[in-house]
Protein backbone atom coordinates (compact mmCIF):
# COMPACT_ATOMS: atom_id res chain seq x y z
CA UNK A 1 0.00 0.00 0.00
CA UNK A 2 0.96 3.10 -0.93
CA UNK A 3 -0.34 6.15 2.21
CA UNK A 4 -0.04 10.34 1.26
CA UNK A 5 0.59 9.22 -3.11
CA UNK A 6 -1.86 10.14 -5.38
CA UNK A 7 -3.22 7.22 -7.73
CA UNK A 8 -1.02 8.10 -11.34
CA UNK A 9 -3.24 8.05 -13.97
CA UNK A 10 -2.42 6.83 -17.73
CA UNK A 11 -1.70 10.16 -19.13
CA UNK A 12 0.90 10.45 -15.92
CA UNK A 13 2.48 7.53 -16.71
CA UNK A 14 5.19 7.41 -19.39
CA UNK A 15 4.36 3.85 -21.40
CA UNK A 16 7.21 1.85 -22.69
CA UNK A 17 7.33 0.68 -26.26
CA UNK A 18 9.95 -0.51 -28.19
CA UNK A 19 11.09 2.14 -30.84
CA UNK A 20 12.21 -0.81 -32.88
CA UNK A 21 8.35 -1.25 -33.50
CA UNK A 22 5.61 0.75 -35.70
CA UNK A 23 4.39 3.14 -34.06
CA UNK A 24 1.02 1.27 -35.37
CA UNK A 25 1.64 -1.40 -32.44
CA UNK A 26 -0.41 -0.60 -29.57
CA UNK A 27 0.31 -2.92 -26.37
CA UNK A 28 -2.31 -3.51 -24.04
CA UNK A 29 -1.30 -0.47 -21.62
CA UNK A 30 -1.17 1.48 -24.40
CA UNK A 31 -4.92 0.72 -25.07
CA UNK A 32 -6.44 1.28 -21.31
CA UNK A 33 -4.37 4.31 -21.64
CA UNK A 34 -6.18 5.22 -24.81
CA UNK A 35 -9.74 4.07 -22.94
CA UNK A 36 -8.72 6.65 -20.00
CA UNK A 37 -7.93 9.45 -22.12
CA UNK A 38 -11.29 9.04 -23.92
CA UNK A 39 -13.18 8.50 -21.46
CA UNK A 40 -12.42 11.66 -19.70
CA UNK A 41 -13.00 13.89 -22.70
CA UNK A 42 -16.25 11.97 -22.86
CA UNK A 43 -16.99 13.33 -19.29
CA UNK A 44 -15.19 16.57 -19.68
CA UNK A 45 -17.08 17.52 -22.76
CA UNK A 46 -20.26 17.19 -20.66
CA UNK A 47 -19.21 18.32 -17.43
CA UNK A 48 -21.29 21.54 -17.04
CA UNK A 49 -24.30 18.69 -17.45
CA UNK A 50 -22.86 16.76 -14.46
CA UNK A 51 -22.38 19.12 -12.38
CA UNK A 52 -25.70 21.12 -13.45
CA UNK A 53 -27.11 16.85 -12.32
CA UNK A 54 -25.41 17.23 -9.44
CA UNK A 55 -26.67 20.43 -7.85
CA UNK A 56 -30.04 19.59 -8.52
CA UNK A 57 -29.71 16.45 -6.89
CA UNK A 58 -27.82 17.68 -3.68
CA UNK A 59 -30.63 20.52 -3.63
CA UNK A 60 -33.20 18.30 -1.79
CA UNK A 61 -33.13 16.07 1.07
CA UNK A 62 -35.01 13.29 -0.09
CA UNK A 63 -33.10 11.14 -2.84
CA UNK A 64 -36.68 9.64 -4.22
CA UNK A 65 -37.54 12.99 -4.43
CA UNK A 66 -34.27 14.48 -5.96
CA UNK A 67 -34.68 11.44 -8.78
CA UNK A 68 -37.98 12.96 -10.04
CA UNK A 69 -36.96 16.20 -9.85
CA UNK A 70 -33.76 16.03 -11.71
CA UNK A 71 -34.22 13.04 -14.17
CA UNK A 72 -34.61 15.27 -17.24
CA UNK A 73 -30.64 16.92 -15.91
CA UNK A 74 -29.74 13.06 -15.87
CA UNK A 75 -31.00 12.57 -18.80
CA UNK A 76 -29.30 15.03 -21.23
CA UNK A 77 -26.18 14.70 -19.19
CA UNK A 78 -26.29 10.46 -20.29
CA UNK A 79 -26.75 11.20 -23.60
CA UNK A 80 -24.65 13.98 -23.87
CA UNK A 81 -21.66 11.10 -22.70
CA UNK A 82 -22.93 8.53 -24.57
CA UNK A 83 -22.54 11.26 -27.48
CA UNK A 84 -18.82 11.28 -27.29
CA UNK A 85 -18.32 7.75 -26.04
CA UNK A 86 -18.63 6.68 -30.27
CA UNK A 87 -16.03 4.40 -31.49
CA UNK A 88 -15.14 7.26 -33.94
CA UNK A 89 -13.82 9.41 -30.66
CA UNK A 90 -11.41 6.53 -29.93
CA UNK A 91 -9.85 5.71 -32.99
CA UNK A 92 -9.28 9.60 -32.88
CA UNK A 93 -7.98 8.93 -29.66
CA UNK A 94 -5.57 5.90 -31.28
CA UNK A 95 -4.78 8.36 -33.92
CA UNK A 96 -3.07 10.72 -31.08
CA UNK A 97 -1.13 7.92 -29.18
CA UNK A 98 -0.06 6.43 -32.64
CA UNK A 99 1.18 10.34 -33.44
CA UNK A 100 3.10 10.59 -30.17
CA UNK A 101 4.68 7.73 -30.68
CA UNK A 102 5.81 8.63 -33.88
CA UNK A 103 7.38 11.95 -32.35
CA UNK A 104 9.23 9.51 -29.26
CA UNK A 105 10.63 7.43 -31.95
CA UNK A 106 11.79 10.23 -34.45
CA UNK A 107 13.27 11.47 -30.85
CA UNK A 108 14.81 8.44 -29.87
CA UNK A 109 16.40 7.84 -33.76
CA UNK A 110 17.86 11.53 -33.77
CA UNK A 111 19.30 10.78 -30.43
CA UNK A 112 20.86 7.26 -30.97
CA UNK A 113 22.20 8.88 -34.25
CA UNK A 114 24.31 11.57 -32.44
CA UNK A 115 25.50 9.28 -29.84
CA UNK A 116 26.76 7.12 -32.59
CA UNK A 117 28.18 10.57 -34.39
CA UNK A 118 29.68 10.88 -30.91
CA UNK A 119 31.82 7.81 -31.06
CA UNK A 120 32.88 7.88 -33.95
CA UNK A 121 34.34 11.02 -33.38
CA UNK A 122 35.78 10.26 -30.21
CA UNK A 123 36.85 6.87 -32.36
CA UNK A 124 38.85 9.40 -34.97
Amino acid sequence: MSYGKEKKTYNDVELPTNPNLPPWVITPKEEKAIFERWRKKAFAKCDHLIKAYIECSNSSLNPIESMKRCDDINKRSLECVAQFQKQKYLDIERDILIEEKKEKRLKYLLKQKEERDKQEAANK
